[in-house]
């Protein structure tokens, strides 16, 4: 149910609904705070104590917040770079193609523009499994078909140039299976639910020190929550590589395809 809730819910919702059980379980813990200062030798022994573990406990949350979204950002810088280096790689195959020339070359060459586009498709299907699958099929057929005829070059003419051409190609493809494992890649769910039970507990022990100490604060207290709050949806949202807010761009790919494209039109007016 919370895999469910943190992987494909909305992050408005999420984020009210941890807003909402963190000042609760804040109020229980004053309440039950105030409960245990009936005598004011006792409350001033524990003011020290629990004070003690309050600072201890929000540092360790903090910490452990700090380690969750250097996990997610290193996942999601890692799926930019992939973007890049697939842009790339598709774009030095193309003009490779384009300089053997002959049939083969130039199917090759426009090959690349429909597997261009392809894996634009492939990230624009987000998290549509119908549609993926539809996109895998068709790469596939590409990759088929393109290294048909990159093999066809390599055996007519075994040459330095077809060796730099296959072994470019050979990178495209490679790349393209190391961005559909970037996408599957995520901080691990028990990670989150840990973040949020680590956040309940923090804020009762919170609310316990202020009912010792005689305070509320539920100003304070609740801009402390929403700051957790947006901090663990930070997370989340990052670990949503295909229907997140934050997503790599897929400019490269757009330029490259743009290039290809124009390259294309050029050589068909000469």
């Amino acid at each position: 149910m919370l895999d469910d809730l943190f992987l494909n819910r909305s992050l408005f919702l999420i984020g009210l609904l941890m807003i909402v059980a963190m000042f609760l379980i804040r109020e229980c813990g004053h309440w039950i705070g105030r409960r245990n200062t009936k005598h004011a030798a006792t409350a001033e022994k524990q003011e020290k104590t629990v004070g003690t573990i309050t600072g201890a406990m929000l540092a360790l949350l903090g910490f452990m917040l700090a380690i969750s979204l250097s996990m997610a950002d290193g996942h999601f810088e890692s799926r930019r770079k992939l973007v890049l280096d697939e842009a790339n790689a598709i774009g030095t195959s193309h003009l490779r193609a384009r300089a053997i020339g002959g049939p083969h070359g130039e199917t090759i060459a426009h090959l690349l523009i429909d597997y261009a586009q392809l894996r634009l498709d492939f990230f624009a299907a987000g998290e549509d499994q119908k549609r993926l699958r539809s996109v895998y099929e068709q790469t596939a057929m590409v990759q088929q078909q393109i290294w048909g005829h990159s093999s066809a070059i390599a055996r007519s003419a075994p040459t330095t140039v077809s060796a730099i051409l296959l072994t470019s190609l050979n990178e495209v493809f490679d790349l393209a299976t190391s961005r559909r494992w970037a996408l599957e890649v995520r901080v691990p769910p028990s990670i989150i639910k840990l973040l949020f039970a680590f956040s309940l507990l923090s804020m009762g022990i919170l609310g316990y020190y202020f009912g010792i100490c005689g305070l509320r604060h539920p100003i304070l207290s609740l801009f402390l929550i929403i700051a957790f709050t947006a901090a663990i949806l930070l997370i989340i949202d990052l670990n949503r590589p295909r229907s997140g807010l934050i997503q790599p761009e897929q400019s490269p790919i757009v330029w490259v395809l743009g290039d290809m494209r124009t390259s294309a039109l050029k050589g068909a007016v000469r």
